[in-house]
């Protein structure tokens, strides 16, 4: 699924000095600190003994950091400190406290619930007074959201945000059908909420669970299976083709409470997700490629889902197979095997065209795939082969 990205150059808000990196969030929900598009890659509610943990694993940000008894004095123990040391952002509540942090990467404001949008919009408001060079972040649910009855709040309640982050697993639906595809659906809908905003679309930052989990006793107390590596992979990038702006990880199991228990296979994942979404950022953050660039199946019922990007004269595709069965996806693009040479920008390998002008691979279940359109070295005449000349 194709989405139209057109970076348009903003006026900045008008920076306090608060000695901070200004964060805002851009026409088309990008991410930009101080200047630069980006894609965080968050963990939801840690305590600072496992900031050095979350960072190792090449995660960004907190989200909402757990405030530890004790924790707080002195100085060198707060959560400011240990994001500082560790290299993390953080999103946090707005205080007149933490108003100067230079680790402040966002506020998180009041949980979006159906309802009075007068409320939202004051919180919205009491925020912005306080601070013009962060954007905000709201918290919502997938159930409310996806209820029925709710949209035209959300189409309003929207309107009070700058990004919002919602906790999306596979089996949230009624039933407990698990389906990997329901974050593609959570931020495609956002996405279309946000058609008629002013001042563009919001920032999407899926929650993703990498891990087994339970909810409270209370609540049902059901258990949920941990992804496969492939699992986890296809959330992510699937959510990012669809348009998520930042990725999430919830990694908390409830009775007995555990702030995290990722499995050694999925700390791996994570890892290597967020290798490549750092190395890819440029790509991602990008305008889509005007290129009539074509992604087809050998499936009558294949689903492929596909995105495209322009930067720096070079085209990528990103794909993922969005199903569990394994298929055929054929690339088509005007010029290519002449114009332009493919490469496969995970593995930093050339993939042999075999001169047909497309490029075909048969796909796993759930398989990522990210190709590069390079334009072909053009050789001058005087560098044409010559027959050697007689000694």
């Amino acid at each position: 699924m194709k989405r139209i990205c057109s970076i348009t150059v903003m006026v900045l808000l008008v920076a306090a000095s608060l000695g901070a990196a200004e964060t805002r969030v851009g026409p088309r929900g990008q991410i930009i600190v101080d200047g630069t598009p980006s894609i965080p890659l968050g963990v939801w509610v840690q305590p600072t003994y496992l900031f050095d943990y979350n960072s190792q694993l090449g995660l960004t940000c907190m989200v909402n950091p757990h405030v530890e008894r004790g924790m707080v004095h002195p100085r060198k123990r707060t959560i400011f400190s240990e994001a500082e040391r560790t290299g993390l952002k953080v999103i946090t509540r707005c205080r007149d406290s933490v108003l100067k942090e230079p680790s402040v990467l966002a506020w998180s404001a009041d949980v979006m619930v159906p309802g009075r949008v007068d409320r939202l919009r004051r919180s919205y408001d009491w925020i912005r007074s306080k601070d013009r060079t962060h954007f905000i972040l709201r918290n919502i649910s997938v159930h409310q959201f996806l209820g029925d009855g709710s949209a035209d709040f959300y189409r309003e309640g929207l309107r009070c945000t700058d990004a919002v982050i919602c906790h999306v697993w596979p089996e949230f639906r009624k039933g407990g059908e698990r389906n990997l595809r329901n974050v593609a659906t959570f931020v495609d809908m956002i996405r279309d909420y946000c058609k008629d905003r002013p001042g563009g679309e919001v920032a999407i930052m899926p929650d993703i669970n990498p891990h087994a989990w339970n909810r409270r006793a209370r609540s049902g107390g059901e258990e949920f299976p941990a992804p496969t590596r492939a699992e986890l992979r296809f959330q992510i990038w699937l959510a990012l083709i669809h348009g998520a702006d930042a990725i999430c990880f919830f990694p908390i199991s409830f009775d007995p409470f555990v702030f995290s228990q990722i499995t050694a296979q999925n700390e791996q994942e994570i890892s290597w997700n967020a290798a490549l979404v750092r190395r890819m950022t440029p790509a991602l953050t990008a305008d889509e490629s005007p290129l009539e660039i074509a992604v087809r199946s050998d499936r009558d019922d294949g689903i492929i889902d596909v995105t495209t990007r322009q930067a720096d004269g070079t085209h990528t595709v990103f794909l993922v197979n969005g199903q569990a069965e394994e298929q055929t996806a054929t690339l088509s693009v005007p010029g290519l095997g002449s114009r332009w040479t493919l490469r496969d920008a995970v593995n930093d390998k050339p993939l042999d065209l075999k001169g047909s002008g497309t490029y075909s691979e048969k796909l796993p279940g759930l398989a990522l795939r990210i190709w590069q359109l390079v334009p072909a070295k053009v050789v001058p005449t005087d560098e044409v082969k010559r027959p050697a000349s007689n000694p």
